[in-house]
């Protein structure tokens, strides 16, 4: 059953701590490990964040299909406004991590 499969994924999700560098995303927030100092996430911000740790790197059409669930072929900056907000968050709580890009494919660094 698909709508169990969705569930199930997005159980997952929602309660997977995830560690990182100096941070760590427990529920919707995402957490310096050294200094207390956290920000919340979006449910589609902590998707992507996660994603992007697992995989190091990926590309706009992953991103576009696997996460925001919208066709490669439509023509937006979601991906950027997003990864914009996440990156003023990982700012904000003094992350050791990094998000760049270059030629639609988004990086995780430190």
């Amino acid at each position: 059953n698909a709508k169990k499969f969705f569930d199930e994924v997005k159980t997952f999700f929602d309660s997977k701590t995830v560690i990182f560098k100096n941070s760590k995303i427990l529920d919707e927030k995402i957490i310096n490990i050294d200094s207390g100092l956290s920000s919340l996430l979006t449910p589609l911000e902590k998707q992507i964040l996660i994603v992007l740790i697992e995989k190091k790197q990926i590309n706009r059409e992953y991103i576009l299909e696997s996460v925001l669930k919208i066709n490669k072929n439509v023509e937006t900056k979601t991906i950027e406004s997003h990864l914009t907000r996440i990156r003023k968050k990982l700012s904000k709580i003094k992350s050791q991590i990094h998000i760049s890009s270059k030629d639609d494919i988004f990086f995780i660094g430190s």
